[in-house]
C-alpha cells in the first residue's frame, strides 16, 4: 500500500494511508481516519492498533 490509498479496516471503517509501505515500519501502516485522528494498523489484519502499547515492541519494528 502506498501514500494516500484508501483502505477499508476490518471494522468496516476507510482510512487514507500516510505512511505505508515506503515507512520504516515492518508490520504497521499509518492511516488517517474520516475525524482526522492517526492511527496505527496492523498491515495483516488491518486493525487499529488500541494505544501506544500496541505499536511499541509486539506489534510494529522497524525494519
Amino acid at each position: 500500500m502506498k501514500k494516500d490509498d484508501i483502505i477499508k479496516l476490518s471494522d468496516g471503517q476507510t482510512a487514507t494511508i500516510v505512511r505505508g509501505d515506503e515507512s520504516d515500519f515492518k508490520n504497521a501502516y499509518i492511516v488517517m481516519l474520516k475525524d482526522k485522528q492517526l492511527r496505527a494498523v496492523d498491515r495483516k489484519t488491518l486493525t487499529l492498533a488500541n494505544g501506544v502499547s500496541d505499536i511499541r515492541g509486539r506489534h510494529v519494528s522497524r525494519k
